[in-house]
């Protein structure tokens, strides 16, 4: 069950502002006493009143206990909504009735949860310089976990125990840009250099399946869609935690249904607020 984890992520002061919010005493002793009463919180109207109000002012809550909030809000509203609006081009944002695949995702505790940490971990991002050596003399790369191109680098020189957990964040870099910042991925553009460091990424036989379409590639976001569910299926491949295996083999298979998900939650109540929630934005 997913109660427990949810007492790790949302600290003290966050399960007490929660507790105030939704009629509780305010210290959250109720949530430690019964973590299922904390997931039912979080998706109350109660909670999502307490955070956004009645304006554009949203309570003074950490970015976790928001996405928290924000995703079983979410759930909720696809399952009781005929239609989605998804963002063409960028910009425009067209109704598509396609609810229930969207729905159906989001019923699963675990979905919603992996949604919650996926939000959270790019809040604060790593960023820096690493050193390879060259013909005996040392080299400086740039290195960020913003950038597929330098993170598939870093994956071909890692060791074996370490490549799956690269493939994880390649997955959820492609998961979150496509769907959180879907501008950002249509107008970024890819040379032929981080281009082949990113196809040198997956197994051969895959970057063959791609072939027809490298034409395509040289922006972003065709890019992260094609490559996003393979770096999942890899780690799913790969994992080394029993059960892991099977969840993110579902995450590849369901890689377009998040995505698209999570570009409902971001134009619905995130993007406006997307500086501030990811202030490396900015």
């Amino acid at each position: 069950m997913t109660e427990d984890r949810y007492l790790e992520l949302l600290g003290p002061v966050d399960r007490a502002l929660l507790d105030e919010g939704t009629g509780g005493d305010g210290t959250g002793a109720r949530f430690s006493a019964d973590p299922t009463s904390l997931v039912h919180a979080l998706g109350s109207e109660e909670a999502f009143t307490f955070v956004f109000g009645e304006t554009d002012e949203v309570a003074a809550v950490s970015p976790m206990l928001l996405f928290a909030v924000v995703v079983h809000r979410g759930a909720t509203e696809v399952a009781t909504s005929g239609h989605v609006t998804e963002r063409v081009g960028g910009r425009m944002l067209v109704p598509v009735f396609d609810s229930g695949n969207l729905a159906a995702f989001a019923a699963n505790e675990w979905n919603r949860l992996f949604l919650v940490e996926l939000l959270g971990s790019f809040t604060k991002v790593a960023s820096g310089a690493r050193y390879e050596r060259h013909g005996g003399r040392l080299r400086k790369r740039k290195f960020s976990e913003l950038d597929p191109a330098s993170l598939s680098e870093l994956l071909l020189s890692a060791p074996a125990p370490e490549r799956p957990g690269l493939w994880r964040r390649l997955g959820d870099l492609a998961l979150f840009t496509t769907g959180v910042f879907p501008d950002h991925a249509i107008r970024h553009t890819l040379g032929p250099l981080e281009l082949e460091r990113i196809l040198r990424s997956v197994p051969r036989q895959d970057r063959l399946q791609l072939a027809d379409q490298l034409e395509s590639f040289d922006a972003l976001d065709p890019l992260l869609r094609a490559f996003g569910p393979r770096w999942y299926r890899l780690t799913a491949d790969h994992a080394v935690i029993p059960g892991t295996g099977d969840f993110f083999r579902g995450i590849s298979d369901d890689f377009d249904t998040a995505r698209r998900f999570l570009a409902f939650l971001s134009d619905r109540y995130l993007f406006n607020r997307r500086t501030w929630l990811f202030p490396w934005n900015g």
